[in-house]
C-alpha cells in the first residue's frame, strides 16, 4: 500500500474526498478506484468510520483518494458527532470532493443535506450517481441536477466497475486545473513505515492523534471503534513517518469468522506486515496479556522493530512506584526480550509522546545498522574466550540490514546449542545494543578439517 498524507502542507498531492451518505457505496467505489479492497465494503450502515487514504495514479496524475464515514446528519449520538468532526477535517483538507449518490433514490433528503454542506465550503465538486448498472439507469441521472451545480455528473457501477475510468479522467481532468502547493521539506525521503497494535480501548487512535496533533482518527469508549487501517504522514525531527493505526486485536477464539472484525484482524496484520516498526500499546491498568505477548511474537517473526509503550499513566496516582514494578515484573514476563524498549505514556495528555518519536526514529535506525567485519571479529574473540563452548565457530559476519542478520560460521558435526547463540547475541548487544531490533543469527556448517 502506498502511504499519503490528509495534511496538506506535508504533500504536494492534492486530497480527492469521497463523500456521501451512509450506504450508497462510497467504499466499494473507494476500492474500485484504487484498484483492490483497502476499504471494508459492508451493507451494514456506519462500517466505514474513520478516514481511510490511498495515493492513486491515473494517466500521469498522482493523488490521495479519501473514504470517510457515512453523513448521517440527523443521528446525534456521540460516536456520530465524532465521526461528523473527522468527515468535517476531511472536507477542510480537501482538493476536490467526490458526492456519491445512489440512482435507485434521487429524492433522497440526506443528499441534498451533504450537497448543501459541499457548496457551503465552495469546494470542486463530482458527482458520481452510482449503481448505475445500464444504459436505462443513465436516463435517471439527470434527475440528481436538482441537487446544484457540479463540475461535471458521471454514472458509475462501483459493484461492477461501470465508467470508473471515466470517473478517474473527471478527476484527474479537475485535479490539473487546480493550483500547486508548496511542499515541505523533509530531510529522509525514504521514511519509517510505523503501525500502532494492541488490543481494543487501550487508546491507540488517541495515541495518533497525540502523535499528528491533530483528531485524525475517531476516538471513542466503544470497543472496536476503529474498524480500518488508517494511514497518515508526518515529519518528526526531519524524518517522514507514515504511521498506521490498526483495529483492536482480541484472542483469536472470540473472533468470529467472516466477520467485520475478522477482515478488521486480517488488515492489521498487513499493516504489520508492510511496517518498519511496531508501537505495541498497552493499558497501564491491565498489563501485557497473552495476546500482547503474542503480537510482540508476530513481530518478531517478521523482523519488526518492537517498541512495548504503557498507556494510560495520567490513571496512575503513585507513577514512580508504578513504573518500577511493571519493569520488574517485565524482566519475568519478558525475559526473552531484554532488548525491548518500554515507554511509559499517556495519549490523553501527550505525556512522553517526543520520546516516544525518538525511539521510533532510533528503532529505525538501529535495524539499519551494518557492523564492521573488524569489530565483529573482536566480539567473537572476547566472547569465545569468556565462553569455551564457542570454541567451534570460526567466523562472524554481517550477512544483511532490515533486520540484521548475522552469519555464524561452525566446524564441528554438531551446530551450537541455542544457548550458545543466546549467549553470542548477547555480546553482540553489549557492543552494539539493538534496543528495539530483533537480530537474527544463522548457522552455516563448514567443512571439517581432515586429519593427516
Amino acid at each position: 500500500m502506498c502511504y499519503c498524507s490528509i495534511v496538506k502542507t506535508e504533500n504536494t498531492q492534492k486530497n480527492v474526498v469521497i463523500l456521501g451518505r451512509p450506504n450508497v457505496g462510497k467504499s466499494t467505489l473507494f476500492n474500485r478506484l484504487v484498484g483492490r479492497r483497502i476499504a471494508i465494503e459492508s451493507e451494514v450502515s456506519g462500517t466505514t468510520r474513520d478516514r481511510i487514504c490511498q495515493e492513486v495514479s491515473w494517466q500521469g496524475v498522482t493523488f490521495n483518494l479519501i473514504d470517510v464515514a457515512g453523513l448521517e446528519l440527523s443521528d446525534k449520538s456521540k460516536l456520530y458527532k465524532e465521526m461528523e468532526s473527522s468527515v468535517e477535517l476531511a472536507i477542510e483538507t480537501a482538493d476536490l470532493v467526490v458526492l456519491i449518490v445512489d440512482v435507485t433514490e434521487p429524492s433522497n433528503d440526506l443528499d441534498r443535506e451533504v450537497a448543501a454542506r459541499i457548496r457551503r465550503k465552495k469546494l470542486p465538486t463530482i458527482l458520481a450517481v452510482n449503481k448505475v448498472d445500464n444504459s436505462k439507469r443513465e436516463d435517471e441521472v439527470n434527475l440528481f441536477e436538482r441537487l446544484g451545480r457540479f463540475k461535471s455528473i458521471v454514472p458509475v457501477s462501483a459493484v461492477s466497475g461501470r465508467n470508473s475510468g471515466d470517473l478517474l479522467d473527471a478527476i484527474t481532468h479537475e485535479l490539473q486545473n487546480l493550483p500547486q502547493a508548496e511542499s515541505e521539506e523533509v530531510s529522509d525521503q525514504s521514511g519509517i513505515q510505523l503501525t500502532i497494535l494492541g488490543r481494543p480501548n487501550v487508546g491507540k487512535s488517541t495515541l495518533l492523534n497525540a502523535i499528528v496533533g491533530q483528531k485524525r482518527a475517531v476516538v471513542s469508549e466503544i470497543p472496536g471503534t476503529t474498524r480500518d487501517s488508517i494511514d497518515v504522514v508526518f515529519n518528526h525531527k526531519g524524518k517522514k513517518i507514515m504511521i498506521a493505526d490498526t483495529a483492536g486485536i482480541r484472542r483469536p477464539g472470540k473472533i468470529s469468522k467472516d466477520t467485520l472484525e475478522s477482515f478488521s484482524v486480517i488488515r492489521s496484520y498487513r499493516a504489520l506486515d508492510r511496517c518498519d516498526v511496531v508501537i505495541l500499546l498497552v493499558s497501564a491498568e491491565e498489563g501485557v496479556t497473552n495476546v500482547d505477548e503474542s503480537l510482540i511474537g508476530e513481530a518478531m517473526e517478521r523482523g519488526k522493530g518492537i517498541i512495548l509503550a504503557i498507556n494510560k499513566i495520567d490513571l496512575i496516582e503513585d507513577l514512580d512506584r508504578f513504573q518500577d514494578e511493571i519493569q520488574a515484573k517485565l524482566q519475568k514476563q519478558l525475559k526473552f526480550i531484554p532488548w525491548l524498549p518500554v515507554v511509559f505514556v499517556s495519549a490523553l495528555d501527550n505525556q512522553n509522546i517526543n520520546h516516544l518519536l525518538n525511539l521510533v526514529v532510533k528503532t529505525f535506525e538501529g535495524k539499519n545498522d551494518w557492523i564492521e567485519e573488524e569489530d565483529l571479529k573482536e566480539i567473537l574473540k572476547l566472547a569465545t574466550e569468556r565462553n569455551g563452548q564457542l570454541h567451534n565457530i570460526t567466523h562472524l559476519t554481517q550477512a544483511s540490514t532490515n533486520p540484521p542478520k548475522f552469519e555464524v560460521s561452525y566446524q564441528s558435526k554438531e551446530a551450537p546449542h541455542y544457548t550458545q547463540m543466546r549467549y553470542l547475541e548477547n555480546k553482540i548487544r553489549d557492543v552494539f545494543p539493538f534496543n528495539g531490533v530483533p537480530i537474527e543469527l544463522k548457522l552455516v556448517r563448514i567443512g571439517l578439517k581432515k586429519k593427516s
